[in-house]
């Protein structure tokens, strides 16, 4: 079940939701049937946020636009866009070859043919799969040595620059998500 929640994440990451969708989530009550529940504070408050929130799918999009695309002036705006970055928010380019010899090192690649070279994206889909492999050993090294040390970053970002409730409530979601995996 573990990884429906990371293609959940992946599908919003990618796209903003439609309208359809949209009232397809609210009428199933996806957000109030979340099927990883647990007694934390930040999920409570993200799928109160998720689950009320009365936002379109135009709202949605223009903040997906300005959080992943590019800001009011057009321009790539991270720290929003999947982007590798050090403490200091710069583009830290060795990290990208770094993550690369990790997915080459355990034949990952071959599942990234036909993805998008989405940093964050890329690094789900490799979390997905050894959840699927339930290879414990090397997703606490991967989560360790590589994601913990910029997602929590990103996500403070994407969590405080967003304007919509459903970014800002996912961004909680994963948040809460991932805080499992830190302790173990």
């Amino acid at each position: 079940m573990k990884h429906l929640a990371i293609d959940i994440f992946i599908t919003f990451l990618k796209n903003p939701p439609k309208q359809d969708l949209l009232e397809k989530i609210q009428e199933e009550q996806l957000w109030q049937r979340w099927f990883l529940k647990n007694e934390n504070p930040l999920q409570k408050e993200a799928l109160r946020l998720l689950s009320h929130s009365k936002e379109d799918e135009k709202g949605i999009g223009y903040d997906f636009t300005c959080l992943f695309l590019s800001d009011i002036d057009f321009v790539k705006a991270p720290p929003y866009a999947s982007f590798y970055l050090d403490k200091d928010k710069e583009i830290y380019s060795s990290n990208s070859e770094k993550v690369k010899n990790i997915f080459l090192k355990y034949n990952f690649l071959n599942f990234l043919e036909n993805e998008p070279q989405d940093s964050l994206i890329n690094e789900l889909l490799f979390i997905k799969e050894l959840l699927k492999n339930d290879d414990k050993k090397t997703l606490k090294e991967f989560l360790e040595k590589e994601f913990f040390t910029w997602f929590n970053t990103w996500n403070d970002d994407l969590a405080k620059g967003a304007k919509s409730d459903f970014y800002r409530g996912l961004a909680m979601l994963m948040r809460d998500f991932f805080e499992e995996y830190k302790n173990h």
